[in-house]
């Protein structure tokens, strides 16, 4: 404990520098954005939909119009929603012709996310209040499908937005993604035993845990668990390492097996430190009437890695995740446990086995059109420094503003918990999200930091 404390006569200084603006201004502020995307989202649909006289969801009237009960107006704007997704699709839509024997699809793909974000908690005795806005994610590239049985799914990370820090946004190609070949070869060797068979190369998703098998397309909260990212084998760019894989399928179970690499790079890695090995096994339990539907799903790795290597996953020795989906209806249940070790790291307070838990409910209050979602989260270690608070949006407040412990951000126990909606204005292609969520974080049973933070995000892709 001494070392927080030790701190906090810098952070009394750095606060009495630091000023918020006022919550009205805040609200002001956001309340203007929001209307600024709605009405820019209407104008860019409206440019490829001037013939359809109703530019909105199902859920909003005119209000110059008496509100009908007629099922043949909302099939008519139902239908009106599906005809926009498909102009929107073919926008990407580069080739197309499964006679071509060389090239069979060619797709532009893409993805802007925007966000901001806001903290107001305390620290050793002093107030936080902090709050930025960021471009989130900015990603461009190609997917393409070629010789019949090969696909490429290439995408680059076009955006460095350092002003959550205190720096500037700067938009240039940062380092891929994702940049992957994958060789269908139960289609190209007439494989009868399996109902799929693929083989993977190239940088690719580890992905652990169930928030991160989802898509940042379609995950309901506008940022991951700290549980979840903690377990994602990141490198050394916080992007996604190289290797070779294979995807096995029989139903109801499809298992994913590979290597990779823990050397960076910008593009596609060699194996020139260690290697990560990754199992995912997913088990399709349920698929029945009323969107019934059950999986579960458990992952693992393991690193092998000597002094001196470049590492994935901040230097852990090995995770693993078992989680449960159950969908019913407007319902969706998740629930996961995670257990691992945090390997060898230059403190060694920061060493030994971690583990955690997240329990995820959601609810269609308007059927895919508004959703309801809460989520908590625990994780705990058996060191003092054995687990971390995200970075987004409370270290980083503490990075900007001269909080040294809260920057650090560690402990051996943290509770989260979030409430937050998202709203879809064109299914998941765009749709705004907004969440709140408190977090506290403790250290031998004393609490360090206790936090309420607001997030809203808009969100597009192609």
């Amino acid at each position: 404990m001494k070392q927080f404390t030790s701190e906090s006569d810098l952070e009394r200084v750095s606060c009495k520098h630091y000023r918020s603006r006022p919550y009205t201004v805040v609200v002001q502020q956001l309340a203007i954005s929001l209307c600024t995307i709605l009405i820019l989202t209407q104008m860019a649909v409206g440019q490829n939909a001037h013939e359809d006289d109703v530019l909105i969801g199902p859920i909003s009237i005119r209000l110059t119009e008496s509100p009908v009960d007629d099922s043949s107006t909302f099939a008519a704007k139902d239908s009106q929603r599906k005809d926009f997704l498909k102009r929107w699709r073919k926008l990407a839509a580069i080739y197309s012709s499964s006679e071509d024997p060389l090239i069979q699809e060619l797709k532009f793909i893409g993805r802007v996310h925007y966000q901001y974000g806001l903290v107001d908690g305390s620290v050793v005795g002093n107030d936080v209040n902090y709050e930025t806005d960021e471009m989130r994610r900015f990603r461009l590239g190609l997917s393409a499908k070629f010789l019949k049985n090969w696909d490429l799914y290439a995408e680059a990370e076009m955006s460095d937005d350092q002003r959550p820090r205190g720096g500037e946004l700067d938009i240039r190609f940062k380092h891929m993604w994702q940049f992957k070949m994958q060789l269908d070869m139960k289609n190209a060797f007439d494989l009868d035993g399996v109902d799929g068979f693929k083989l993977g190369i190239g940088s690719r998703e580890i992905n652990m845990s169930y928030e991160w098998v989802t898509s940042s397309k379609r995950i309901k909260t506008v940022e991951r668990s700290a549980i979840a990212n903690k377990i994602w084998a990141y490198n050394s760019e916080f992007a996604n390492p190289t290797g070779i894989w294979f995807i096995a399928e029989r139903e109801p179970v499809t298992w994913t097996l590979g290597a990779f690499s823990t050397t960076q790079h910008d593009w596609v890695a060699p194996f020139n430190d260690g290697e990560l090995y990754y199992s995912n096994v997913h088990w399709d339990l349920q698929n029945g009437p009323d969107n019934e539907e059950t999986d579960l799903r458990w992952t693992m790795f393991l690193q092998d890695v000597s002094a001196g290597d470049e590492v994935l996953a901040g230097g852990l020795d090995w995770a693993t995740a078992v989680s449960i989906q159950r969908k019913r209806g407007p319902w969706e249940f998740h629930l996961e446990g995670i257990y691992g070790n945090n390997g060898d790291q230059l403190n060694a307070n920061r060493e030994g086995d971690f583990w955690g838990i997240v329990v995820m409910p959601s609810y269609w209050l308007i059927q895919d059109s508004l959703e309801a979602v809460f989520r908590y989260q625990y994780q705990g270690s058996r060191e003092i420094e054995g687990i971390r608070l995200n970075s987004r949006y409370i270290r980083r407040a503490g990075a900007r503003d001269g909080f040294p412990s809260l920057a650090n951000g560690r402990g051996d126990e943290h509770h989260s918990c979030y409430l937050g909606l998202h709203k879809l204005i064109r299914s998941h292609h765009q749709k705004i999200m907004a969440g709140v969520e408190y977090d506290s974080l403790l250290q031998n049973g004393n609490q360090l930091f206790g936090s309420w933070s607001a997030m809203v995000a808009y969100r597009m892709y192609w």
